[in-house]
């Protein structure tokens, strides 16, 4: 049962990750933006965005969906 049970260990996300920590550990995210400010990824199991500016996370959400889509993009600022 502890086996089974550290096997279930959840993957922590916090504001400071590193980019590279959370591309090795999320590999099902996309990357969907990247500019010279800040790269943005989308997990595609949650459709949650992840931003990273400098190489760390600086900022998690659901982005917003623009009026007559129903895909989410991600916030501007």
């Amino acid at each position: 049962m502890l086996v089974f049970l550290m096997s279930c260990k959840t993957q922590q996300i916090s504001l400071g990750l590193s980019e590279q920590k959370f591309t090795r550990d999320h590999p099902t995210a996309t990357r969907v933006e990247l500019s010279v400010y800040r790269t943005v990824y989308q997990d595609n199991q949650t459709t949650e965005f992840y931003y990273f500016k400098d190489g760390k996370l600086y900022k998690m959400d659901h982005g917003f969906a623009p009026y007559g889509s129903t895909k989410p993009v991600p916030t501007r600022q």
